[in-house]
């Protein structure tokens, strides 16, 4: 059986959630799994209130998937939809991510931001992202505005690095599960070793030509396209447009535990300006 999509409903960005992770269950084939986690106990308190609270909670949950049924509709992919009482929204959501074996993608929601519609981690985001022990992909704010359709285009950042090289397995695994075009998008570097002597514009130039010879080898070992682009790494990468892909796939930082995702400087920055949904792999 494939891994599930977990889709974090909650708040005004639930209807953005369930607008990508609706029709990527579809595409896929992944099973959909809706979720609301709510306060499961308090600390301190008497038993019969604490008792009434969590109850209380639930039931709150229980409308917010109520409201995730009508706007998945009955021509959305079969779904099924989970209240976890958790002591955090995080935790919860990191529990059932591990529950759900290798593979499960857990799709979240942005906060609101300011200007054009971007990707921005909220609290239970950010925190998820420090260890999560699955794949975590943000949608950005207000997403839902826009058509409701399946990723056609699935980029990632590639590097020929460890991690650089988990996050095309899990794009390229995602795109045949889609039929999606995969495409590697490199970014040249800023700073490139100059010998002292001898003509510097002919050794950049033979420089770029192997980076890019070494990129598109990669694109084709994995039936994709290549893209080069230049610039800082962080502003090339959220600059990409929704005319330009639909999800972009990044790796997690190159050290730390493995098979965890643990954000580094580029990622973090990337998920809080991205144009386009962004999905963050564990290390291998």
């Amino acid at each position: 059986m494939a891994a599930p999509l977990i889709a974090a409903f909650k708040g005004a960005a639930g209807p953005d959630v369930l607008a990508f992770a609706g029709p990527l269950s579809r595409a896929s084939g992944r099973p959909l799994v809706v979720v609301t986690v709510y306060p499961g106990h308090v600390p301190i308190g008497i038993g019969r209130v604490d008792t009434e609270w969590v109850a209380y909670n639930r039931e709150e949950a229980e409308s917010l998937l109520t409201d995730a049924r009508s706007l998945l509709g009955d021509d959305g992919p079969p779904a099924q939809f989970r209240a976890v009482a958790a002591d955090s929204a995080s935790h919860g959501l990191h529990d059932l991510l591990e529950s759900s074996g290798e593979g499960a993608i857990v799709v979240i929601g942005s906060r609101k931001s300011r200007g054009t519609r971007r990707t921005a981690p909220g609290s239970t985001a950010e925190r998820l992202l420090q260890g999560a022990p699955g794949s975590v992909l943000i949608v950005p704010w207000e997403y839902a505005a826009s058509a409701a359709s399946p990723p056609t285009r699935i980029a990632v950042a590639y590097v020929d690095t460890p991690d650089g090289i988990a996050a095309l397995g899990a794009a390229r695994a995602l795109a045949d599960e889609t039929d999606a075009a995969l495409e590697l998008v490199s970014v040249l570097p800023d700073t490139l070793v100059r010998p002292s002597l001898g003509e510097q514009a002919g050794f950049a130039a033979e420089q770029r030509a192997q980076f890019e010879r070494a990129v598109v080898s990669a694109a084709a070992s994995v039936n994709g396209s290549a893209r080069l682009v230049e610039g800082p790494v962080v502003d090339a990468l959220s600059d990409l447009q929704a005319t330009d892909v639909d999800l972009l796939v990044v790796g997690s930082r190159g050290y730390g535990p493995a098979r965890r995702v643990l954000l580094g400087g580029v990622s973090s920055k990337v998920l809080n300006s991205a144009r386009v949904p962004v999905m963050v792999v564990p290390r291998g």
